[in-house]
């Protein structure tokens, strides 16, 4: 089985190069992407990824930005479970992140540029996964980061998170586990446990166990 990964705001696929590499230690195809977050040609990137799938099956990772991109590609295509079985977000705020929401109030929104188009503002209606994927969310919680200090400033108190996204915002209705790890929002990226577990959930789709 093959598996895509999908950087995040601001990134490139350097970022996520480590990871891609110990997947691949580990005997998995991996197909490392990049896409101008803030300028992006969502055609473009949903025809590269309908390349990449083809009949699948592929396990599709996103760190941050990249799995509420995934999100909807896969809306987008009615992309069926046989094709994209599993979707692994790494720090995704599926309830729209408030600290991209912050940067209005220093009227420098506008660098976030097409990344809107995903759902990275909140919205009034609290976000659900209805697709036929199995979800798995996974969430830091060391506070490293701006959050902590916009949450003192603006919100009362400081929620837990991982310095830029709130455990809350991590969370979504539907969605099959939601794990915690002790990462930053960025981090995570380079975990080996992080890796381990898209390993141990990807091993499971590929050898058709339920997903425990």
């Amino acid at each position: 089985m093959r598996i895509i990964l999908l950087h995040g705001l601001f990134m490139h696929r350097l970022i996520m190069a480590p990871m891609a590499k110990r997947l691949q230690k580990l005997g998995w195809q991996v197909e490392n992407l990049s896409y101008p977050s803030t300028s992006t040609d969502k055609r473009r990137l949903f025809n590269t990824f309908d390349k990449i799938i083809k009949d699948g099956p592929v396990l599709m990772i996103g760190h941050s930005l990249g799995g509420l991109v995934i999100k909807n590609y896969l809306i987008t295509r009615q992309v069926p479970a046989e094709k994209v079985p599993l979707v692994i977000t790494l720090g995704t705020p599926h309830q729209g992140a408030e600290i991209a929401k912050d940067m209005d109030k220093f009227n420098i929104q506008k660098l976030l540029g097409s990344s809107v188009q995903f759902g990275l503002l909140p919205e009034n209606l609290k976000a659900s996964w209805h697709l036929p994927q199995k979800l798995i969310s996974i969430a830091g919680n060391v506070k490293l980061g701006a959050r902590p200090l916009l949450d003192r400033v603006w919100r009362d108190g400081v929620e837990e998170s991982d310095g830029t996204v709130s455990i809350a915002e991590t969370k979504v209705d539907g969605m099959h586990e939601h794990i915690i790890v002790r990462q930053t929002h960025t981090s995570m990226v380079y975990s080996k446990s992080v890796v381990q577990l898209i390993d141990k959930y990807a091993t499971q789709v590929k050898e058709g166990s339920v997903l425990k």
